[in-house]
């Protein structure tokens, strides 16, 4: 155990590291820098069915400046007919706490966004907020928090009623959270996870590289029950796009 830290420690003494929006599927505790775009792609691929299955997680990040940004989504985009596509617009906002103690970077975030479901042709919201810290030693930032959603987020479930199967739309809270863990310049190890039973209830591990200003992400997607889906391959990035002159 002395010889992992003690390895963590030196790798991590190498590390440098930029904002970005989001762990692999939570909000992290970082902004879109600003006047700059951050538009992120995350899809899953399902590799236990025939065909293979996707499904896409869009992001367009725009950074305000004071540890804030504006943000575009369009979820579930995927070679199954799309059904549960939603479309959403919101906000982030960090807020640095116990200034005094700053190389542990506390920060409290909250965001919401209000989104469209196509299958459910209504309006919904998606809202979070949590904790977060870095260790100083090994870099290692933990955030936990809690999420209330409805099925623009969430999605659907299946009720028998009159011997019939009908899907209802969830609306639910749980918890989130995630670590992120710098192991040498340009290369992290990333996971983070929600609970409950539900369309993003799952564990993701994953490998993080960054290329200057842009990031790279595979890991995989372990759900918490059979009825929060099937198990898949995670690939993501970032591209982060100036949009003024310096």
């Amino acid at each position: 155990m002395k010889h992992f830290l003690g390895i963590v420690l030196l790798l991590s003494s190498f590390y440098s590291s930029f904002s970005q929006s989001l762990i692999v599927g939570i909000p992290s505790a970082d902004v879109a820098e600003k006047h700059h775009l951050e538009f992120t792609h995350e899809s899953q691929i399902g590799l236990q069915s025939r065909p293979y299955k996707w499904n896409s997680f869009n992001f367009l990040c725009y950074g305000l400046g004071n540890n804030a940004e504006l943000t575009v989504t369009l979820n579930n985009l995927n070679n199954d007919g799309s059904t549960n596509a939603a479309i959403g617009f919101g906000a982030k906002k960090v807020f640095p706490i116990f200034k005094s103690n700053n190389k542990w970077e506390h920060k409290l975030t909250a965001g919401s966004n209000i989104l469209y479901g196509k299958q459910s042709g209504n309006i919904g919201f998606w809202s979070y907020g949590h904790y977060s810290f870095r260790v100083p030693a090994t870099k290692t930032r933990l955030t936990a928090g809690v999420n209330y959603g409805q099925s623009q987020t969430f999605g659907f479930k299946s009720v028998m009623q009159n011997n019939q199967v009908t899907l209802t739309g969830r609306k639910l809270g749980s918890f989130i959270g995630g670590i992120e863990q710098p192991l040498y310049k340009n290369i992290s190890l990333i996971a983070d996870w929600y609970s409950g039973t539900h369309d993003l209830a799952a564990f993701i591990p994953a490998l993080q590289i960054d290329v200057k200003h842009h990031v790279f992400i595979v890991g995989y997607k372990i759900p918490n029950n059979a009825a929060s889906g099937n198990r898949a391959l995670i690939v993501e990035f970032m591209l982060n796009l100036p949009t003024r002159k310096r």
